[in-house]
């Protein structure tokens, strides 16, 4: 002892107390008792790869590759690996000559929970048998001789679910676990984990917590235990996706608490749940919406029943109480359940809406009160009843801070139960006939019907208005006459998305709002409007639109407009047209238009963009400036059939004119243009390019038996006779049509025919000017028009012509055979007549040239 207390004593003592921290020695001999002991413990073969001896700061063992076999019963797979172990020893066991363990503490463990085909899981068996033997409690005194069970934890753990060989996507990582003995007959346990789903990647599935008390009985399922968890701080998307397999598109954050006491036979269930900041992932408001509910029960496991299930959810005020009794292994299952809910404010309603609806107004809010109870029974394999009523008492929207309503009164709920062969009519679509536009049919399923009520938007006569809500989506059906503003006002309030632009007029409605609580997806509308003395401007189009009188339809793919009577400017429409919906951005409408007068300068000004002007018939206009704004037509992809009773060309008029008419961005084209123009006929192809500015148009095609009498009339100057044939190809650009005919660039290959040029005398010829056949190529660039290859037949000769016009100014030759020519000067008007040579001049005395006064 002297030497112990000595420095060197002192010295080799510290040495060897840090040789034993630093150095760990191998025992391997003690592998197998150590496994033994471990495995009689916990009633399971354990194997081990290494054993080495730890003896700070507390004496024990560290083992490698810890390997705890399951019951064959269960799995063939390991329960527990382990690669790093440590064991501490109990050291009262040693001076008993024997290994005890005392607390077994695994790093990054992997874990297999597996229940079997008949229900029950390995841990519970493990359970069941440390249960029946009488090992000490883990802090037992130091005098007591039994084996103690051994303090068990893992740090770091994955858990994993099996069914069987079936590995379960479920798992639980970063995994704290113990499990003891309290006493001589109680157990406890911990677990804190994060829940996690092998096949997605997450990541905020929050916390989960039990903490779990049993005792010692024959019978596992009449154990007595305590169990409480809780689960925090997770991510409702992720949640769902969790335990769903999909998001499911909802926010917020998830906190759950259960209590539970009794036996696994019989459980008083107590729990709570609440979601704080609920929304849908798509919308981002300021206002925060916070949903909870507390619910209590009792579970019997033989039977599978939920007895005494109450929930309470406290709303605006007011409650909404689930209560009952429920079946959960019947098939079907059974059911005894009550839904109340009492003084539920509308208000309470509007703000879970714009959470979980987009497109509703900022300010939209709601006044009112909901009243109602309802219940659901089933018995064996009797069809379920639903049955139940209530009301929604002074039911008011409001919108636009306040200036426009929507009130519904007093609205009765009536809940309708349907059983499977009820002698519904199947709807019509089923019988082979193409289903209307129209929700009217109830659905099969059990349903909440709404109404019918009267509904008015701001000082507007009500209308008639009813819905149902069902488990699957929703429907509400308005009808009557409603102004447009009004039917804006009401759109924008149940977030249907519509275009909404500025105009004015009346509509009669027989609409049907409906959509699917699953997917997110928007409302739609189904049904018919019809239109009555609508003025509506868009902005970026140069014209407003009148529409004295159309019919719409809306069904699911398509919204089709028929009997169409409108005016843009001076033309009157008519026919219908057919926009495909929910296609943005890519639409491509399709339509048969009849028009009663059009230019092509008129389509060119509806895609040109000008200064926005502010006149007296905007009344919705939602932009006050003065900046030029695009054509919404020039976003347009359309295509149909058009036609046009007279087609203004300057001053010409083409008559009967019908096209395939398509328009792609600004970019038109007329296909099999089809025309009566100047008593004759026009066929060819045309396009406009109104993308550009000023547009540019782009020609081919052919004109037959064309009046040159008539032509010289529009020209207010009867120069020219005859019937004239040609084809053509011709770009020009260019808003008037000054400016066509200056840009114009092309050729013209033509043909006349028993006519005559009324100002031009040839000496020697008869006056006016004959002609029974003139035939040659026009090329026309930068405002000149040339001929070549002009061939005059007359009654005199032949007959050959060349030489340039513009502007109105002539400057051609015509010979005549080989012997004379002349030079044709001045304009069409007054053309001049002179020789061509002082030679032919001098041959001939008389006056060879002559102008017709």
């Amino acid at each position: 002892m002297k030497f112990f207390r000595s420095k060197s004593g002192v010295a080799l003592l510290a040495i060897v107390l840090i040789v034993l921290f630093l150095f760990r020695p191998g025992v391997f001999g003690l592998r197998n008792r150590i496994s033994s002991s471990i495995g009689n413990a916990l009633g399971r073969r354990v194997t081990l790869d290494n054993v080495r001896l730890h003896a700070l700061p507390r004496p024990g063992f560290d083992l490698e590759g810890l390997v705890i076999y399951d019951d064959p019963a269960f799995s063939a797979e390991p329960m527990i690996r382990a690669q790093d172990v440590f064991a501490a020893i109990r050291l009262s066991s040693l001076l008993r000559g024997r290994i005890e363990i005392a607390t077994l503490s695994a790093t990054e463990p992997s874990i297999n929970l597996v229940r079997a085909s008949n229900g029950r899981w390995n841990l519970a068996t493990l359970i069941e048998r440390n249960s029946r033997i009488p090992v000490a409690p883990t802090q037992k005194a130091p005098s007591e001789r039994r084996p103690a069970f051994p303090y068990l934890q893992a740090t770091s753990a994955r858990i994993n679910f099996k069914a069987g060989p079936e590995k379960k996507s479920y798992a639980l990582t970063n995994a704290d676990v113990a499990l003891w003995q309290d006493s001589e007959n109680s157990w406890g346990a911990r677990l804190k984990a994060q829940p996690v789903r092998t096949d997605f990647n997450l990541n905020d599935t929050g916390q989960l917590q039990i903490n779990a008390e049993w005792q010692r009985a024959p019978d596992l399922r009449q154990t007595p235990l305590r169990v409480t968890m809780t689960w925090q701080k997770g991510q409702l998307g992720q949640i769902t996706q969790l335990l769903t397999g999909k998001d499911r598109g909802w926010r917020g954050g998830l906190d759950f608490a259960a209590n539970l006491e009794g036996t696994p036979e019989a459980l008083t269930i107590d729990s709570q749940a609440s979601i704080q900041g609920f929304r849908r992932y798509d919308i981002v408001d300021k206002r925060s919406v916070r949903l909870a509910t507390h619910c209590t029960g009792h579970y019997q496991a033989s039977t599978g029943v939920l007895n005494d299930l109450a929930c309470e959810s406290p709303s605006g005020g007011g409650t909404v109480k689930l209560s009952g009794n429920l079946a959960t292994k019947a098939v079907p299952r059974n059911y005894t359940l009550t839904l109340q809910v009492k003084d539920v404010q509308a208000a309470s309603l509007v703000a879970l809406a714009h959470q979980a609806k987009q497109q509703l107004p900022a300010d939209l809010t709601g006044e009112g009160l909901l009243n109602a109870e309802f219940h659901a029974t089933r018995a064996g394999s009797e069809p379920a009843q639903f049955t139940g009523s209530g009301e929604a008492t002074d039911f008011l929207l409001k919108a636009n801070e306040g200036s426009d309503s929507i009130a519904l009164g007093n609205i009765p709920l009536t809940l309708v139960s349907l059983s499977c062969c009820g002698g519904e009519q199947a709807p019509k679509a089923a019988r082979g006939k193409k289903p209307a536009p129209e929700i009217t049919l109830e659905p099969k399923d059990p349903y909440l019907r709404v109404g019918p009520a009267k509904l008015a938007v701001n000082d507007a006569a009500p209308l008639d208005s009813t819905g149902m809500l069902s488990l699957q989506g929703y429907a509400f059906t308005v009808r009557g006459d409603l102004g447009l503003k009004n039917v804006f006002v009401l759109e924008k309030a149940l977030g249907v998305p519509a275009l909404q632009p500025a105009a004015e007029g009346s509509a009669k409605l027989a609409m049907t709002i409906s959509g699917q609580w699953r997917g997110l997806l928007p409302p739609d509308a189904l049904g018919t409007a019809q239109l009555k003395n609508v003025r509506a401007e868009t902005r970026g189009l140069n014209t407003p639109i009148e529409i004295a009188s159309a019919t719409v339809t809306l069904s699911p793919a398509l919204t089709t407009i028929d009997k169409l009577s409108a005016r843009t400017g001076d033309t009157h429409w008519s026919g219908s047209v057919r926009l495909p919906r929910h296609c943005a951005p890519n639409c491509q409408y399709e339509f048969d238009l009849v028009a009663d007068r059009l230019s092509p300068t008129d389509l060119a000004e509806w895609f040109t963009p000008h200064p926005s002007k502010h006149p007296w018939y905007r009344i919705l206009s939602s932009n006050s400036d003065d900046q030029a704004g695009p054509s919404p037509l020039l976003a347009a992809q359309a295509h149909g059939r058009l036609r046009v009773a007279q087609l203004a060309i300057g001053k010409a008029l083409a008559t009967q004119v019908s096209t395939d008419f398509a328009a792609d961005h600004g970019k038109i084209t007329l296909t099999h243009l089809q025309a009566q123009f100047l008593q004759g006929q026009h066929l060819g192809d045309w396009t406009i390019d109104a993308s550009v500015h000023p547009p540019e148009y782009h020609g081919t095609g052919t004109l037959q038996d064309i009046s040159l009498d008539r032509l010289s009339t529009l020209m207010n100057d009867a120069w020219i006779t005859g019937i004239a044939n040609g084809t053509f190809d011709v770009r020009t650009t260019g808003i008037s049509s000054h400016d066509l005919l200056t840009n114009a660039d092309g050729k013209l290959q033509f043909s006349m025919r028993n006519g005559s040029f009324a100002h031009v005398e040839i000496p020697g010829a008869p006056a006016p000017f004959p002609v029974s056949r003139f035939s040659g190529g026009l090329r026309v660039k930068d405002g000149k028009w040339q001929l070549s290859a002009g061939k005059l037949q007359s009654r005199d000769g032949l007959y050959m012509l060349t030489g340039t016009s513009s502007l109105g100014a002539l400057d051609f030759t015509l010979t005549r055979g080989n012997e004379r020519s002349w030079n044709l000067t001045g304009t069409l008007a007054k053309p001049l007549v002179e020789p061509a040579s002082e030679e032919i001049s001098r041959r001939d005395p008389k006056p060879e040239a002559t102008t017709k006064p």
